[in-house]
Order: C-alpha cells, then sequence, then structure tokens
C-alpha cells in the first residue's frame, strides 16, 4: 500500500528534496506507509530515506537528514490519510442510535477508529482491530490506548454490544498490557446488565491487567428510543448503589496504588444526590472528557481566576448562561463566587 501526496509545505524538507503533489509516498526507512500512524511514527527519526513513485509510475530514492522529530513537510488529503474506520457493534445504550433524525450527517457517524485514539483520545472497542494493527499497536508502541470496556464478561459484552466477536476481542486488552501499553477504560453503565456483581467482576479483571484509569458513566437516554433495547435510567436508589462500587474499589487502589484508577461520572454524584468530590479527589482530572470530575474542574478553575481577578467597582454587566437542567445548581453557586468579589 501507498499514500497519495496531496501537498507539500513550502521549504519544509520535502520541498527542497523536490518532492511535488500528485505524487505517491511509498516508504520511509523501507517501511510500507499505510497511513497517518505508519507516518508519524517513522518520520521522526533523522536520516529518513523516501521511496516516492512520480505522476508517471517511476520510482526515486529521496534522502532527508533532519532534527528529531521535525515534520518532513508532506500534505495528505485527510488526517487520517484514508477513510475512517466505522463502528461494526449495535450497542444497547449507542447513543447515536438515540439521536432526532434531520441533524447534520457528520453526527450520524459511528467511529471505532484506533488511529482516532491515538490522535485524538477516542474509545475504541476493539472489535474490528486486525491482527495487523495490533501487531502495529504494540510495535509502535503506541500509548495510551482508550477502550470502550463495558464489561469483561465475554457473553454479556456480546450481547450488550451485539457483535459475537466483542467477547473474543477482550483478548487483546491483554496483550496491550502485556506489551506496556497503557490502557484507559470506559464503561457505560446500565442498571440491572453490567452494573452490580458485573461491574465488580469487571472491575477485578481491569486492576489484574494494571488498567491506568478506567471511566464509568451512566447510560444517558433519550426520548427518540424507539424499538431499541429496553432500558432505565438510574435513580437515587441504584446510582448511590453503583457509586458504592466505584468509590469501594477506587479507595482501595489509593491504599494499594497510590492513586485511585476508578472513577464515577458526575452524574451518578447528581443522581445519588451526594456532593460533587473536592479537586483533589480527582488527581489532575485524567478523564474530565469523559464527564469526570468536570464540576469540581470547573470550579476549580473559576476560583483561581477570580482570585487573580482585581476588583473593579466600574463593572455592571448583566449575564444570561444557557444550561442543562442537571448541572444548574452547581453553575449557580459558581455564578455566587463571581457575584461575591463583582457584585456590579
Amino acid at each position: 500500500m501507498a499514500v497519495n501526496i496531496f501537498g507539500v509545505t513550502a521549504n519544509s524538507h520535502a520541498d527542497r528534496a523536490k518532492i511535488k503533489s500528485g505524487e505517491i509516498l511509498l516508504s520511509i526507512n523501507g517501511n510500507i506507509i499505510e497511513d497517518v500512524l505508519d507516518y508519524r511514527f517513522y518520520q521522526v527519526n533523522r536520516d529518513l530515506t523516501l521511496e516516492i513513485k512520480d505522476k508517471n509510475g517511476e520510482i526515486r530514492t529521496v534522502r532527508i537528514v533532519k532534527s528529531e522529530y521535525e515534520e518532513i513537510g508532506l500534505e495528505f488529503e485527510t488526517y487520517l490519510m484514508d477513510e475512517q474506520k466505522s463502528c461494526r457493534n449495535k450497542c444497547i445504550f449507542c447513543f447515536i442510535d438515540q439521536l432526532p433524525k434531520g441533524m447534520r450527517e457528520s453526527l450520524y457517524f459511528k467511529d471505532d477508529d484506533s488511529r482516532l485514539s491515538f490522535l485524538f483520545g477516542n474509545y475504541i472497542t476493539l472489535t474490528n482491530l486486525t491482527q495487523h494493527e495490533i501487531d502495529r499497536i504494540i510495535k509502535m508502541h503506541i500509548s495510551p490506548i482508550n477502550v470502550s470496556v463495558h464489561t469483561t464478561n465475554p457473553q454479556l459484552r456480546c450481547k450488550m454490544m451485539h457483535n459475537r466477536f466483542a467477547g473474543d476481542a477482550l483478548r487483546h486488552l491483554e496483550s496491550f498490557a502485556k506489551a506496556g501499553i497503557s490502557l484507559n477504560c470506559q464503561i457505560v453503565a446500565c442498571p440491572g446488565i453490567n452494573d452490580g456483581d458485573e461491574l465488580i467482576r469487571t472491575f477485578t479483571d481491569l486492576e489484574k491487567l494494571g488498567v491506568n484509569m478506567t471511566a464509568v458513566v451512566p447510560v444517558g437516554l433519550t426520548k427518540y428510543r424507539q424499538g431499541l433495547y429496553p432500558l432505565t435510567e438510574y435513580n437515587q436508589e441504584t446510582a448511590a448503589q453503583t457509586l458504592d462500587i466505584i468509590e469501594k474499589f477506587g479507595d482501595e487502589c489509593v491504599k494499594k496504588y497510590g492513586r485511585r484508577i476508578f472513577y464515577a461520572g458526575d452524574e451518578f454524584y447528581i443522581k445519588a444526590h451526594r456532593p460533587i468530590p473536592d479537586p483533589d479527589f480527582y488527581e489532575g482530572f485524567p478523564a474530565v472528557e469523559d464527564g469526570i470530575g468536570m464540576i469540581a474542574c470547573l470550579k476549580e478553575e473559576i476560583e483561581f481566576a477570580v482570585e487573580d481577578s482585581e476588583y473593579n467597582d466600574a463593572l455592571n454587566y448583566k449575564v444570561t448562561m444557557a444550561c442543562g437542567e442537571a448541572v444548574a445548581p452547581y453553575l449557580r453557586d459558581m455564578m455566587k463566587i463571581i457575584a461575591t468579589k463583582f457584585p456590579n
């Protein structure tokens, strides 16, 4: 395989080597280039030998000497250099299946691409990885890998993801862990399905693997679930029960390893009617983009900003904030912090 060169950055190493747009990059230092991972990995070295095929089909060798990690200067039509991989699963909790009709088309695309996990922190299910991709991840030591685990019970995972290969794909977690690749895991908890004893089993298995972090978020349901698997929302009691499991494992990990590892999404605390933990609880907010500690993080940022701001009695603003109902009480408290220093 090879990738088409869409453009060349002016005055770059590739430009000075007279590489042209429309040509094809075949290999770097003898390694075939298939996509962005190959390109990013093999271009970091100082001394590069590129095989280039020109528009006439002739192949030439180009040598480039540069600083380590410096860009070559090649540009490609898409950041992945080929098509984005879509999800093969039909998860019972999939939020995309719960979207209303008529929105922009890109919102309905389900990605499940290991390269996006590396580039942007997206979570992957492992169900569409080929052995070649697994070997490449291990060879390149791409870390961390972000995995939507949901459960380590193979049969239950197949059921939850409507994919008969979903259970077998769990073996890749062990392969990555043995290779020293850091694993960030995500669990969408569904009442009565993968919580309770099943969640305890999953946590126990993930702890044995030595995962870096596990984020647990409650399933989100919309009114557009016609014809989908019957799921229920967490209520105060079930949210509290699940939160107890998450915090128990987290506390035990703090004692054993000096870090929490298992975290609950803010929504669990809201639904359980429990206070949001202090910022120190989240140990640097490793999963804030999963909704883990978002409220505590925002409050801390506001407190720092207010502390660093100078009082100005000439300020006189009226501000309206639009937000979801669940977070409204917390934002009101945060606004009081601001209003105390800036009463106008």
